[in-house]
């Protein structure tokens, strides 16, 4: 009512003439929802050449439950996806810290790890980057013996293989693949090869190396070594066929 009282009154006023003016005033006096019948008529009934006509087009709806229920979703994959990335991080700095730790602590004790060894049959190598604890076997030793779980020794009349040197990498945290070599004449049971070759590691997974205390770590390798100059049958790789007796005994090891 407002709208059509202020367009009487500017009618009626002597602004009449500003024409702009007074198509703001016609813009403004009524807004209202017609259905299509009533437009026609309209159109039909208009002493006009020309109409203005407004037009509102909705181009979308949103449905809010299943736009929040998308963004909860996207969320959830996201903060997985975040986990899993600070959680990888965090393993890999933890991995760099030890080892950062570990090649530090080699370097400021290489030459008490050099005293420990002086007297014992090991030795310090260097080979592809690693410090190596090393036991060079003299005279060789042969591997004659090999065990079961079970608690049966099998004694073969020939020696499976020749024990030559075994290689412990110091630069491991803990015992796992690839820490222990052995270098030996034919292919040891246990072995992934002959020669010069990694081997399954069995109950010795997960010990630590001990650096900081060199007898534990002295002690710790004449386990590893005493663990290989026996084979472990029910682990290994391949049984050998050589005749052979048969006896009960402790194991030495276990996979």
């Amino acid at each position: 009512m407002e709208n059509i009282k202020s367009f009487l009154n500017k009618i009626n006023s002597k602004d009449t003439e500003d024409n702009s003016e007074l198509e703001n005033t016609l813009e403004e006096s009524v807004i209202k929802d017609l259905s299509f019948n009533e437009v026609y008529l309209r159109l039909l009934a208009s002493k006009q050449d020309t109409i203005k006509v407004k037009e509102i087009i909705l181009e979308s709806e949103i449905d809010f439950i299943k736009s929040a229920k998308q963004l909860k979703s996207v969320f959830d994959l996201q903060l997985k996806e975040a986990i899993e990335k600070v959680n990888d991080l965090y393993n890999k700095e933890q991995v760099n810290l030890q080892t950062h730790y570990r090649k530090k602590l080699a370097g400021e004790g290489f030459l008490d790890l050099i005293k420990a060894f002086s007297d014992t049959d090991f030795s310090l190598v260097i080979m592809n980057s690693r410090i190596y604890a090393y036991k060079f076997y003299k005279p060789y030793h042969d591997v004659y013996e090999g065990s079961f779980q079970s608690g049966v020794i099998y004694e073969y009349d020939e020696p499976v293989c020749t024990l030559k040197g075994v290689y412990v990498n110091l630069l491991h945290p803990r015992i796992t693949g690839g820490t222990v070599l052995i270098s030996t004449d034919n292919r040891h049971p246990n072995a992934d090869s002959g020669g010069l070759s990694e081997v399954c590691v069995g109950n010795l997974e997960g010990r630590a190396i001990p650096l900081e205390n060199t007898t534990a770590l002295i002690e710790l390798l004449h386990e590893i070594c005493e663990t290989y100059e026996s084979m472990h049958l029910d682990s290994a790789y391949f049984i050998p066929e050589q005749n052979y007796a048969t006896r009960e005994g402790k194991l030495k090891w276990t996979a």
